[in-house]
């Protein structure tokens, strides 16, 4: 039985996936996964909605919540649920060794639809000697990390710009809307109301987390905006002394430094720590799900079903995590020796995936996928000072809230 697995990983990410799926094929005879990569997420996305259009889907593939959602009420998708319940080999247990909000996100109105695939956490990379070197931690609150960021930066000259060779700025960031995400609810702020009938991003504590990372730009000149992924480039040659990013950053940053190292650069060992908090604990979890797609042959989604239980296990989950830095959905795969290589290795990397234990996750529902798209919107017009952070959000508010209203 041939099945297609249809995704957007690239790069290190791809060719550790590859590399499961070919042992996958090897212990399942009868079983052949084909991996399809359609580059990236929009591609994705497009050639889902439009092969299902075409009644002609993929076996499984990736899928944000949003997709799912829309996949839901097109009736592609099977329940996940109704396929655990007749499989006596994952029970009851196996299912509550996932993490509370990979539970929570893979579930629609009581129903299973998806398992968690490539997810991430955002965390904080750090210069260990340029640190150590200023007698500095990482920070555990907002406040500390304004006051860790001014300690950081260096002018050498003293004209104010950070832009000559022997500078450093604190840190460097892109537009990001999941690191607004993050802050929005580290101040007790939430994305959609609780009823899901409108956005909420727009209260006092989304303007305020807004307020606060414009103002590391702006009034604290202590950090700067970066284009893609030039920020870390430059953490990775010394210019800035941290920066935030994903969980699955870190496998980049390994390629980066040992390219450094083979042309004979400086190096430094890269620490890894839990994202400061507000008033609360909280961060979002980011990254796809993977679901089935009805075919019309039971076998097929079978097969299917095979594979997403094989992924999943704490074994396969240990792997993927050390391979890529996506992080492992279930509990006991903290057990596994791979799992413990690496903790060994980046001791604060623990401590960030201990970040699952109080995290949540975006809407459920199909609208948030332009919603977001509008939040992201508002974060960019006002890091830029295009708009006060209180007119950037209060008009991706109403544009979102009008996505809601309309059903879609």
């Amino acid at each position: 039985m041939r099945i297609t697995f249809w995704h957007a990983m690239g790069g290190p990410l791809g060719e550790v996936l590859q590399e499961l799926i070919r042992e996958f094929n090897e212990t399942h005879p009868g079983i052949e996964v084909i991996p399809v990569s359609m580059g990236n997420y929009r591609a994705l996305s497009q050639k889902i909605m439009a092969s299902v259009m075409a009644d002609n889907p993929p076996s499984l593939a990736q899928a944000y919540e949003t997709w799912t959602a829309q996949l839901i009420r097109g009736q592609a998708i099977v329940p996940l649920d109704s396929l655990m319940e007749l499989d006596d080999s994952f029970t009851q247990e196996n299912w509550m060794d996932f993490y509370e909000v990979f539970r929570r996100t893979n579930t629609f109105e009581g129903k299973v639809y998806s398992f968690p695939f490539n997810k991430s956490v955002p965390v904080i990379y750090y210069n260990t000697e340029l640190f150590d070197s200023l007698g500095l931690s990482p920070a555990t609150t907002w406040d500390e990390q304004r006051e860790l960021l001014a300690n950081l930066v260096f002018d050498h000259n003293g004209d104010g710009d950070y832009l000559d060779d022997n500078d450093r700025w604190g840190t460097g960031f892109s537009v990001s809307v999941w690191m607004y995400e993050c802050l929005l609810v580290q101040n007790g702020g939430s994305l959609i109301s609780s009823d899901s009938t409108r956005t909420a991003f727009s209260s006092r504590e989304g303007i305020e987390a807004l307020e606060y990372l414009a103002g590391l730009i702006h009034t604290d000149k202590t950090a700067y905006l970066s284009t893609g992924f030039e920020h870390q480039k430059e953490f990775a040659e010394g210019r800035v002394g941290l920066v935030q990013g994903s969980v699955t950053s870190l496998a980049f940053m390994e390629r980066d430094m040992e390219r450094r190292q083979n042309n004979d650069l400086p190096v430094f060992h890269i620490g890894v720590a839990p994202l400061p908090m507000g008033s609360q604990k909280g961060i979002l979890i980011s990254g796809t799900n993977v679901v089935i797609f009805r075919s019309g042959n039971s076998d097929q989604v079978e097969a299917a079903w095979e594979f997403v239980k094989w992924f999943s296990e704490p074994q396969q989950q240990a792997r993927w995590f050390a391979g890529t830095g996506y992080l492992p959905a279930r509990i006991s795969s903290l057990d596994q020796p791979y799992v413990e290589d690496r903790f060994e290795k980046y001791p604060g990397l623990r401590e960030a995936v201990r970040q699952l234990e109080f995290a949540t996750h975006e809407p459920q529902i199909s609208a948030w996928y332009d919603g977001r798209e509008f939040l992201a919107e508002a974060v960019e017009i006002a890091l830029y000072g295009q708009m006060s952070p209180e007119e950037a959000l209060e008009r991706a508010a109403r544009l979102s809230d009008s996505e809601i209203a309309s059903g879609r």
